[in-house]
């Protein structure tokens, strides 16, 4: 994230009050607007689904599952993320950006093999006592958020932090309308409107890589 330091040197130049509103305010929403538009999608899902959602526990269900399924992608992917993006970005500094595809395809064969295995291991072996359908969204949801890690620090050393905002909003307003359709299916529909949102999410990171690369990569 070290890049946003360029962008808010560039607002402060004016030395007004509003270059510096506008400095917090960039700051803020690039730092912590993915955080902070995943909590508000997760708790507007919550709120929503409480009053059809029956029994009422399903919702908190869903909530820590959600929770879970973030801190342990977050902890997975915490192996690699510091280190590809200190590569993606010594890559792009060395004008060497044809080889941000192969190694971006192969690090997320790697991650998403890998997290396949780990999540199976965890639902089929140590939790065997869950619905298979819960099981089988718990899986996709983790292979899936994992993907989306390797692909936000991507972006990042791309500097396309306006881009991760944009796509995680959407996301997450995808996951907030999908769970309003698919409550009435308890648990279930609401871990599927969070699957699929997170479909979304690392398609729309990969294919704006994809065009970058199309564009500077030569």
């Amino acid at each position: 994230m070290a890049g946003i330091g360029f962008e808010l040197r560039h607002m402060l130049r004016k030395n007004t009050l509003l270059s510096l509103v506008q400095a917090y305010a960039y700051a803020g929403v690039i730092g912590s607007g993915p955080w902070v538009l995943s909590i508000v999608g997760i708790l507007l899902v919550g709120i929503f689904s409480a009053s059809v959602v029956v029994p009422a526990t399903l919702v908190t269900q869903f909530q820590t599952s959600v929770t879970y399924l973030v801190a342990s992608s977050l902890i997975y992917t915490s192996l690699v993320q510091l280190a590809f993006t200190r590569f993606i970005s010594d890559r792009l500094f060395e004008k060497h950006k044809h080889l941000v595809m192969p190694n971006l395809h192969g690090l997320m064969m790697i991650v998403l093999l890998g997290a396949g295995v780990l999540a199976t291991l965890a639902l089929f072996i140590v939790l065997p006592g869950l619905g298979l359908a819960y099981r089988m969204l718990m899986l996709a949801g983790f292979m899936l958020m994992s993907g989306v890690w390797v692909l936000t620090v991507l972006l990042s050393g791309m500097k396309r932090y306006k881009a991760i905002v944009g796509l995680f909003g959407l996301a997450y307003g995808l996951i907030v309308a999908s769970a309003l359709l698919l409550r009435p299916w308890g648990l279930e529909g609401l871990l599927g409107a969070f699957v699929l949102g997170h479909f979304v999410l690392p398609a729309g990171m990969w294919l704006l890589v994809v065009r970058a690369c199309q564009k500077f990569c030569v």
